[in-house]
């Protein structure tokens, strides 16, 4: 499969690693910053950017990005994504970033599920990132109820073989409620 990954700091770098390192998938990677792009093919993280000429070929998009850039970026890149693309965010937020982005599957025909892996460091950054960030860690995915089933089995699939030791379901306004209170205030305080 070729997997796209959109931002690649902690948790893209580390999606991008675990994916090179625990699978034979192509991973495309694209990241603002251009010493972590230069970090990460010398590293061996991603086979090479992701850009217009490759967006079309990733059978997994993922986001990796703060909530507003995850939106940002689909609206700009819609019309590249294959209607085959399973894209997925990695936000820690759900609410708004999914309303918004399935908005936009719709419009354009590709597969949108939220997720959220529940994994993290008290530093970020591709240099923070590794290729056992997941391993044993949980993954939040928040699917419309007439998403394909098919598509989760191949996300369940995948996520497995990262290390994840398992899926948990939610609804958007559920996940954020539950993690307000688990994360968002634990950084608060």
């Amino acid at each position: 499969m070729n997997i796209g990954i959109v931002g690649l700091g902690l948790i893209g770098g580390s999606m991008a690693k675990s994916t090179k390192n625990r699978t034979s998938h192509n991973v495309f990677g694209i990241d603002t910053d251009d010493e972590t792009m230069m970090l990460s093919r010398l590293c061996g993280a991603i086979d090479t950017a992701l850009g217009s000429e490759n967006i079309g070929s990733c059978d997994l998009l993922f986001l990796a990005v703060r909530p507003g850039a995850a939106i940002r970026w689909t609206e700009e890149h819609a019309g590249e994504i294959s209607k085959n693309t399973i894209v997925v965010d990695l936000c820690g937020v759900k609410r708004n970033v999914c309303r918004e982005i399935t908005r936009i599957a719709e419009e354009y025909g590709f597969t949108f599920i939220g997720g959220h892996p529940m994994a993290g460091k008290e530093r970020g950054g591709f240099v923070s990132s590794t290729d056992s960030l997941f391993a044993g860690a949980s993954m939040i995915l928040t699917p419309d109820s007439d998403v394909d089933i098919n598509a989760l089995e191949e996300l369940k699939n995948f996520f497995l073989d990262l290390g994840f030791a398992g899926i948990t379901f939610s609804t958007p306004d559920e996940h954020d409620r539950i993690i307000a209170y688990t994360s968002q205030l634990a950084h608060i305080a």
